[in-house]
């Protein structure tokens, strides 16, 4: 037998084995790993985290992020310290400076410990410090490569390199000529066409790399308009698309969105920049267009020669759904600004709401629901004539509408997807049966609104007007209106393979629009869009926010996933939209590519972060950190009673975690689309809001939120205790005929499960007595809706600073005990809270001089006439000591007259 083979045995049966009777030390018990001889282990000790139940699974870049729990590879032992041994003698299973995780039972995601030393971010880092072997190259415009060893000694001898062109025919090379110590320049025998792949070698070292196309591609750029435009004399279109590696672009023009045979073709050229173009002499509004994009057949490349496919337009206005064509529309007439203006960060209240969700069950006719129209339709009400729709979140009082992606993205065929599903008992449970319902956070054409929010029966196209006055409606009532852009990942590869809409990016050339190792994607979600070293594709992602301002009168964006956007686009954009556009997103996640992690001018955190960043830890102290809560008092924040996140809630409110730079460095939030809702969290029993909900405990969570430093996001429909209850929390993988997989994740992330997002408008104006809803919907709609306007209000502007607070800002009212907080702000606002279920006291509490008015406790917040409580006067004085004693859980709120 082999003694290769006769050793791959004895590994295979001693697998199971290794780790069993190893000690592990505290550091790499922390570390969550150790590297043995040619073994690693991944350790998880159940101390470090907090309590649940479930099995252990392993997950990271090295998996491309897999969420699947089921693949025993990556499933640690049972016995704690769960461990997992990885035969990794040359680094090759899992390399240095690979980021992973560890999930728990149905999907948890698991944060490092405290006191990791090998953290970043919300990650833990394998072999933090060490820098593998390393070959990269880049092909030179001039046709000559630049090989770098990365701290190892490049050598000049031309026999040790080795140079391959993508057929895997050898090239000879003429010279090596010498740079730095660990970089020179190859220069070939032959001339190298830049637009095909080359493959370079030091076969001693047994190291290879894909040339790439960065000192080319990181040059390349045009001013030029991209995408189908009408000229201003209304007689010429001019279309342009960018494909530097491209050999030939024809472009197509049709009369409808499905005629089979086109009218017209035209063949495009190619100016210097890569941008390729044509000038037809007709207005061609309203026609529908698409290409074809040629070029070689190298391994990596989507050209019509590998893969024979028609192709939309990138900078489409409008789309035949996210797979068909392209349609030229004329540019879009914005809606009027707002009379006073976009509120600046500070004084943003933002609500997160997602259309088709707010929609689907409001009594409008049957086209109109899941549509734009819907939700700017006033006059709305529920059977017990309570305005919903418009006018209910008018009413709210919020000054910022926040709404989840309304670009074109992605769904899968209607009629795969009917004939897969329509008779599923799962799907049908979940309104999932006859459309591939998504949130949006994946787009295909990041220029066009998403179609299928338009009425139905309306003509493609038309839901840029119908989206405008969307904008205009909340504009005439003061509130503005941001999206949420995702220019993270696109469309492509979504669900972990290569779907087979092919809609641009990866024929025009996934090497320049997209982050790849050995030609093929990276990505926990199947891509990540590179907007490095592509100037090109930096300007996508600023074109479309500029286009959503010029074209539409929106007021700013919300950045999926920023994190993975380099901070100098991020940089870029901000002074490029201009100071009153608002602009927030989330620090993570990180990136796959270990040249992105290692460089800090692209690479980002909250400690450097370009824009506004979404503030976790304010999340984390006051309701929990995310995931599948097991036990109440320690999985849930200050406000469900966990007591050890007092001094983080002091921190949260007064703006002191150490990323705090100013009040608006972050934006604060409790309940997002992610993750459970609030009301789940704070469930009576099971997690499930429809068994009840602890509604004093929710009400102390908002509390905190609005008596914060800074801007604030709020879930939509967390005035009224939205519920995911509905949703399993399990994990079900589905496929449709046509052989696309379809991840259904449960209540943990219900990103394409219909009805446990919707808005059931029946519980507004519930009360506890009614037997619709789990609770006093009406209080909680009142009790937001008197949050809002004290925020608001003159005496709020407490809590609306852009500067930093000076110490004391923030007066401490403490006892020994730690489920009560208490704080003075600005000498102006008062508060204090008990999250305990007892009564408890404050004695001697002196107050600021003055007449303080009571305007906040469980029942009601009203800054206007004060609220009536039997336990304390409604008015005090600041000459006197007072004792209090607040039932728990509970507060009180007075303000200084």
């Amino acid at each position: 037998m082999n003694i290769r083979i006769s050793l791959l045995f004895v590994w295979i049966f001693l697998l199971p084995h290794l780790g069993k009777g190893q000690s592990f030390s505290k550091e790499e018990r922390l570390q969550g790993f150790s590297h043995r001889q040619d073994t690693t282990f991944f350790i998880f000790d159940e101390a470090l985290y907090p309590k649940g139940e479930g099995k252990i699974v392993l997950t990271g870049s090295f998996r491309q992020w897999s969420q699947d729990m089921a693949d025993p590879t990556w499933t640690l032992s049972k016995k704690n310290p769960h461990i997992l041994a990885v035969y990794n003698p040359e680094f090759d299973k899992i390399p240095p400076q690979s980021e992973f995780k560890f999930r728990r039972g149905k999907g948890e995601w698991l944060s490092p410990p405290a006191g990791a030393p090998n953290e970043k971010g919300t990650n833990l880092v394998f072999m933090k410090d060490i820098t593998p072997p390393m070959l990269t190259a880049e092909i030179n415009p001039s046709g000559t490569i630049w090989a770098y060893t990365h701290g190892q000694p490049a050598s000049l001898d031309v026999d040790s390199w080795k140079l391959t062109n993508g057929t895997g025919e050898e090239i000879s090379i003429a010279r090596v000529m010498p740079n730095l110590d660990d970089r020179v320049l190859i220069v070939s025998a032959q001339p190298l066409d830049i637009r095909r792949v080359y493959f370079l070698e030091i076969p001693e070292r047994k190291l290879r790399t894909v040339v790439s196309f960065d000192a080319w591609f990181s040059q390349l750029y045009t001013h030029k308009p991209l995408g189908a435009n009408i000229g201003e004399d209304r007689e010429h279109t001019a279309f342009r698309i960018f494909a530097p590696r491209a050999e030939r672009i024809r472009l197509y023009l049709y009369d409808g969105p499905e005629d089979e045979f086109n009218t017209q073709f035209f063949d495009m050229e190619q100016d210097s920049t890569g941008t390729w173009e044509v000038i037809v002499p007709q207005n061609l509004e309203g026609k529908y267009y698409d290409f074809t994009v040629h070029g070689a057949k190298d391994p990596g490349n989507h050209f019509y020669e590998t893969v024979p496919v028609h192709i939309s337009d990138p900078y489409s206005r409008a789309n035949v759904e996210c797979w068909g064509r392209s349609r030229v529309c004329k540019k879009t007439v914005p809606a009027p600004p707002l009379k006073d203006g976009i509120p600046p960060l500070e004084d943003v209240i933002a609500y997160e709401v997602h259309v088709q969700d707010f929609t689907r069950q409001l009594p409008v006719p049957e086209g109109e629901k899941g549509t734009f129209k819907a939700m700017m339709t006033p006059g709305l009400t529920n059977s017990k004539g309570e305005p919903i729709g418009f006018d209910y979140l008018v009413n709210l009082g919020i000054n910022v509408v926040h709404l989840m992606p309304v670009q074109e993205f992605l769904h899968y065929h209607d009629d795969d997807w009917k004939e897969s599903f329509e008779n599923d008992p799962f799907m049908k449970k979940h309104g999932i049966n006859t459309e591939n319902y998504q949130w949006g956070y994946r787009t295909s054409h990041a220029l066009a609104v998403e179609n299928r929010f338009r009425v139905k029966g309306t003509e493609y196209g038309s839901e840029r007007e119908q989206f405008r006055d969307l904008v205009t409606a909340f504009h005439e009532k003061g509130i503005a209106v941001i999206i949420d852009i995702v220019p993270n990942h696109s469309a492509e590869n979504m669900d972990g393979k290569e779907n087979p809409y092919f809609f641009h990016w990866n024929v025009l050339d996934k090497q320049y629009y997209y982050r790849t190792k050995d030609l093929d994607h990276i990505g926990e979600y199947g891509n990540e869009v590179k907007t490095e070293n592509r100037p090109m594709v930096q300007r996508w992602l600023i074109d479309q926010c500029k286009d959503y301002i010029d074209e539409f009168g929106i007021d700013g964006f919300r950045v999926d996933l920023a994190g993975q956007i380099d901070r100098q686009t991020l940089l870029g954009l901000r002074e490029a939209v201009g100071p009153d556009i608002i602009i927030y997103g989330e620090p993570w996640i990180a990136s796959n590519d270990p040249a992105y992690e290692s460089n800090p001018s692209w690479d980002w955190y909250k400690h450097n972060s370009p824009i506004c960043f979404f503030q976790d830890d304010f999340r984390n102290a006051v309701q929990g950190p995310p995931g599948n809560p097991q036990t109440k008092g320690k999985d849930r924040g200050y406000a469900g009673a966990n007591f050890h996140q007092k001094e983080k809630v002091k921190m949260a409110l007064s703006n002191r975690f150490p990323d705090d730079k100013t009040p608006v460095s972050g934006i604060s939030y409790i309940d997002i689309h992610d993750n459970w809702t609030l009301a789940d969290r704070f469930a009576k029993e099971d997690w499930n809001a429809w068994e009840g909900v602890e509604e004093e405990r929710y009400k102390l969570a908002a509390l905190m939120l609005y008596t914060g430093l800074g801007p604030i996001v709020a879930h939509g429909g967390v005035e009224i205790m939205r519920s995911k209850g509905q949703a399993e929390l399990k994990e079900t993988v589905k496929t449709t005929n046509a052989g696309l997989k379809v991840y259904l994740h449960g209540k943990r992330d219900t990103y394409n499960m219909a009805k446990p997002n919707e808005f059931h408008w029946e519980h507004v104006g519930a009360t506890a007595e009614d037997e619709v809803g789990y609770g006093d919907h009406k209080s909680m709609y009142a009790f937001f809706q008197g949050l809002n306007h004290f925020r608001l209000s003159e005496q709020g502007k407490v809590f609306r600073r852009s500067t930093p607070a000076p110490d004391g800002f923030y007066r401490w009212v403490d006892t020994v005990n730690p489920y009560q907080l208490g704080y003075i702000v600005d000498g102006k606002v008062f508060v204090l809270i008990n999250t305990g279920s007892e009564p408890h006291d404050w004695d001697n509490v002196y107050l600021p001089e003055g007449t303080w008015k009571l305007i906040g406790n469980n029942d009601a917040v009203d800054h206007v006439n004060g609220v009536t409580d039997e336990e304390v006067p409604e008015k005090l004085a600041g000459d006197q000591a007072y004792q209090f004693s607040i039932q728990g859980p509970g507060f009180k709120m007075w303000v200084k007259e």
